[in-house]
């Protein structure tokens, strides 16, 4: 029992020192993980040898959340499942209006575009049908990719997931690390905030990540992009740590179009910060310190407005 003891206290040593790896186990008995470098939500698996997230959180965006936190990541119109991030799912005849993630009736939507008895809104083949404020547009279905997917050229996928304390890099398609556990004897892990902007908002300079231009993309109208229409938006986000921690993170975003270097409207602005607001939940549900004061970058997202809604006949579908 002495050298158990004794065991445990050196392992727990160890943990505290300057450079302690993440994802491993520093002391092991009877074949079990007692003591490990995992994050506070984090548990050692013994069977994979890696941290994973602890019951009652899900493994999302490199980080261990409750389900509420996972829903509010997946954003407007979408849910956390257990196959990631999903459209939220309505009775038949019912659609998701993305501006307060209700379901309505599709009826009502026709309605309001002016469709008669006997016929429903629908779009051409390669686009969706979309629906903010009971209004309809038809986006190219690559915009409709959820929060963890990508467009193959054909469909939305999913992408790579990876373990806690690791986000994957877009450009290179592998798992970054963008948390480290405490180290010197520190309460509180380190983010790499670098790394967790490049990640989660895409490279600085190229095109947005789909967890931030896809609920920009499916709300055409909120920008002014009419039908048959399209813009490329210009995204800047400041992150600013004034006290170095990364839950009282301060967000700074604006939008201009590229072509016109004006402002987006206002609508769009609003947008803006509400899907970078919804990324950084991820950001802020951890407890530790952020590697720089501030962190700023800057992206650009496709929006663009298919060919307007056109009345079939109920029975087709829409």
């Amino acid at each position: 029992m002495k050298r158990l003891v004794l065991g445990a206290l050196a392992a727990l040593s160890l943990s505290s020192l300057p450079g302690c790896p993440s994802n491993m186990c520093l002391l092991t008995v009877n074949g079990q993980c007692k003591v490990s470098s995992c994050g506070s939500r984090e548990v050692f698996h013994d069977a994979q040898r890696r941290c994973v997230c602890a019951q009652g959180y899900l493994a999302l965006g490199g980080q261990c959340l409750t389900q509420l936190e996972a829903n509010k990541h997946c954003g407007k119109g979408g849910m956390f499942t257990a196959n990631g991030c999903a459209p939220i799912a309505c009775v038949a005849g019912f659609v998701v209006d993305l501006e307060n993630d209700t379901c309505v009736p599709k009826s009502s939507v026709d309605r309001a575009a002016g469709v008669g008895p006997g016929q429903t809104l629908g779009c051409a083949p390669g686009t969706a049908l979309v629906v903010t404020h009971g209004q309809s547009s038809c986006v190219p279905v690559e915009q409709t990719c959820a929060k963890d997917e990508a467009w193959s050229g054909a469909a939305c996928v999913k992408l790579p997931t990876c373990p806690p304390g690791q986000d994957l890099d877009r450009q290179s398609m592998t798992c970054a690390v963008v948390s480290r556990p405490p180290t010197g004897g520190d309460e509180l892990g380190t983010v790499d905030v670098v790394q967790w902007s490049r990640s989660n908002f895409g490279a600085p300079g190229g095109t947005g990540s789909p967890g931030l231009c896809g609920p920009l993309a499916r709300k055409p109208l909120t920008f002014g992009v009419m039908p048959g229409g399209s813009i490329r938006v210009l995204v800047s986000i400041g992150l600013d740590f004034p006290d170095g921690t990364v839950p009282t993170v301060k967000i700074e975003t604006a939008g201009l179009v590229e072509a016109s270097r004006q402002p987006v409207t206002p609508a769009g602005a609003a947008e803006i910060a509400a899907a970078v607001e919804t990324l950084t939940s991820t950001l802020r549900a951890q407890r530790a310190k952020a590697s720089a004061p501030r962190v700023s970058t800057q992206v650009s997202c496709l929006i663009v407005n298919a060919a307007p809604p056109v009345a079939v006949p109920s029975t087709g579908g829409a």
